[in-house]
């Protein structure tokens, strides 16, 4: 029990970190999203098992945050050993359909790698949409 603790803990603060790097930070409804995953290797070997993107909208009048749209999930088996780096492209279509961003409103591009281990590495993205 006590190994298994400190295997999780030791796992997360030396796991590889995923970044979403855009080649813009303003859109309008229905324009295409584009950059790239940019997974870099921690301390030690991992094994990848799944990484997510979601599109997210928050209202800080309400205090809640609603999915907007799923933008990538993509199930993979691949090893990043320790002090590696990948990319991997990043295209999504944003919903023509959305509101701009204001004071209470913003979007952003949730995005999660998941290790073998149970292990995750997060990041949040935040984009205007702007009609």
């Amino acid at each position: 029990m006590i190994r298994e603790l400190i295997s999780q803990c030791f796992s997360r603060i030396g796991s590889a970190h995923i970044h979403l790097v855009l080649d813009k930070r303003e859109f309008a409804p229905g324009e295409k999203v584009t950059g790239y995953f940019s997974l870099e290797g921690g301390w030690f070997e991992q094994e990848i098992k799944r990484l997510e993107c979601d599109l997210v909208v928050t209202d800080s009048k309400t205090q809640t945050e609603q999915l907007v749209e799923g933008a990538v999930t993509r199930l993979m088996s691949k090893s990043i050993v320790s002090k590696e780096s990948d990319q991997i492209p990043f295209t999504f279509l944003l919903p023509a359909e959305l509101d701009s961003s204001s004071d209470s409103r913003s979007y952003c591009f949730h995005t999660r790698v998941v290790f073998s281990n149970g292990a995750k590495s997060m990041e949040h993205d935040e984009i205007k949409i702007l009609r």
